[in-house]
């Protein structure tokens, strides 16, 4: 591009040695004048394309700077969700292990797979605790009830939580997610109570999916334990 001007420039200064004489109805100074302008003109025209020019390209420049910004998070995100989903699949894994063998359901294990069940909730919803209640549903008692520790129990009644729509497994109550589980064993029903929860965690519904599993699982674990207990085969 400076070589257009050096050139333009050089035409310039040589124009009164190009120029000798009228030229047709133009006197010789006009027409030096003219010839002047006329390269001037040449000179900021192509100036001024030349600034647009690199103002598209800067432009482009910048959009593809964005591009590969987005790129670089999307790979990253990529990177977090395999990372975060591999992690629930070894949740459910252990959690489905602990109800896999029968034979080996004591009750030791029966308190190891409910504690699972809570240490996989808290991580889904990156939760401060979670409670899982059994209620029957025709005396409206409390059948049984877990939690990790006593500073985490559960102050809630159980007409709170089973007040429920008619095919409603979630809802919220205060500053709690209760997940109840589909099945109805024997009049019991399941109750994951969680508190201190992630709202982003809260809306995918694929953590809600897996915490009504889990909800299942619980009361699966209570009714074969309970039938244990009674010796019904």
């Amino acid at each position: 591009m400076y070589w257009i001007f050096t050139i333009l420039f050089a035409i310039a200064v040589m124009i009164p040695d190009i120029i000798r004489g009228d030229v047709y109805f133009l006197a010789e100074e006009r027409a030096e004048e003219v010839a002047i302008f006329i390269l001037g003109s040449i000179a900021f025209l192509t100036f001024i394309q030349n600034e647009r020019r690199m103002a598209i390209q800067k432009k482009e420049k910048e959009r593809t700077q964005k591009k590969m910004d987005q790129a670089v998070k999307d790979l990253v995100d990529s990177y977090s969700y395999i990372g975060e989903v591999n992690r629930k699949m070894d949740i459910l894994m252990e959690v489905a292990l602990g109800l896999a063998d029968h034979s080996i359901l004591d009750r030791k294990k029966e308190k190891e797979t409910y504690d699972s069940i809570i240490n996989a909730a808290n991580f889904l919803l990156k939760a401060e605790s979670t409670t899982i209640r059994f209620i029957n549903l025709k005396t409206n008692k409390t059948e049984k009830e877990i939690w990790l520790s006593k500073e985490t129990g559960l102050v809630m009644s159980n007409e709170a939580l089973t007040d429920m729509g008619e095919n409603i497994n979630i809802k919220k109550q205060n500053d709690a997610l209760i997940v109840s589980s589909p099945q109805r064993i024997r009049d019991v029903k399941s109750y994951l109570v969680i508190k201190g929860y992630d709202e982003n965690e809260e809306g995918k519904p694929k953590n809600m999916e897996i915490l009504k599993l889990f909800a299942s699982q619980a009361i699966f674990l209570y009714s074969y334990m309970l039938k244990e207990e009674r010796g019904v085969c």
